[in-house]
């Protein structure tokens, strides 16, 4: 017995030598070069910009790589091959050396990429204007290349007038009301909302009465309070609100902007925007339908394309209880 117990010691152990030689047999270990740094581009720029660092030896892993803008790791690394790392400046980092680590090996550039002062977009003179009116927009860090200096009212370019390091001066375009953006070098500033050509229009509250389980917060004063949070809950499926212009008064709708309630935008989905001229409102127009259900948390816009005149203009919602944070309506008297 204790014969045979030695033999299966014996052989347990050659058979463990074995697998361990087998195992080792398969097992590669690697040993990564270090990476070498020959240059990058551009030598300045704007924090959150692109950075392309040329060199060798960068690999192909995406997540082994880490950059740093002296000594503050970029949080995002777009893309890298063998010869190139292109990176986004980091929001914090600061002018000095870029190092690159790759798998605990490093290099550093020789040169040292310089911020450059971001541009800050503080105010504009007005939010209402005409065709052809002269817009100040207010800031810092703007430079003083008008060639460097772009703005949009939407979608639309306008003339840049004049460039100064905190003023630039822009004329409206031939343009729908829309948000104004600001690119200085690159650097998109969002402005505020522009109405061109129109007014915000108000007038009497209309509406239907009551709110739902009689909740005065939600009645139809909550769609033109100014407050995103709150919002008009109908006490049944249909509902409307809307402005009533005055007898003998009327206005040419251009646009509407319409915030839904939180959690219930698809029941804004066949809302329509609909024009009146009779107190009953039964010779309604429907001007525009609602036909996807708008983004929650901020204003969705839709142009009007009718030239006609209404006293009264209003939401209607057939099936979705009004539920709508904001309404705003914007034309010309």
């Amino acid at each position: 017995m204790k014969k045979n117990i030695v033999v299966k010691i014996m052989l347990a152990g050659w058979l463990s030598v074995f697998i361990s030689c087998e195992k080792d047999a398969q097992f590669r270990q690697f040993s990564y070069p270090a990476p070498v740094v020959s240059d990058f581009s551009p030598k300045q720029g704007y924090a959150l910009n692109d950075v392309t660092i040329a060199g060798s030896d960068f690999g192909e892993v995406t997540g082994a790589v880490k950059v740093y803008f002296d000594g503050v790791l970029a949080d995002t690394v777009r893309s890298v091959t063998s010869n190139k790392i292109v990176v986004q400046a980091p929001q914090k980092g600061a002018t000095g050396k870029i190092a690159v680590v790759i798998f605990g090996k490093s290099d550093s550039t020789q040169q040292v990429f310089t911020y450059k002062p971001s541009a800050k977009l503080t105010g504009m003179s007005t939010t209402s204007a005409q065709v052809g009116d002269d817009i100040v927009l207010t800031g810092l860090n703007f430079g003083t290349d008008k060639s460097l200096v772009q703005v949009y009212v939407g979608n639309v370019a306008a003339q840049v007038v004049s460039v100064a390091a905190d003023q630039v001066h822009f004329t409206v375009p031939q343009a729908p009301s829309g948000t104004v953006t600001l690119k200085v070098d690159g650097q998109n500033l969002t402005g505020a909302f522009l109405l061109v050509g129109v007014v915000k229009l108000s007038g009497t509250l209309i509406g239907h009465s009551g709110s739902w389980s009689n909740n005065p917060a939600t009645m139809i004063s909550a769609a033109v309070d100014g407050n995103i949070a709150t919002y008009v809950d109908a006490a049944t499926a249909t509902g409307y609100v809307g402005y009533d212009m005055g007898a003998g008064a009327s206005v040419i709708l251009k646009s509407v902007r319409y915030v839904p309630r939180s959690g219930n935008a698809a029941r804004m989905v066949g809302g329509e925007i609909r024009g009146a001229n009779d107190p009953s409102l039964s010779d309604f127009v429907t001007l525009y339908t609602i036909t996807t259900a708008p983004a929650t948390g901020v204003y969705t816009e839709a142009a009007i394309s009718s030239t006609a005149r209404y006293r009264y203009v209003y939401y209607y919602s057939a099936a979705g209880y009004c539920n709508i944070a904001e309404i705003e309506f914007y034309g010309s008297h």
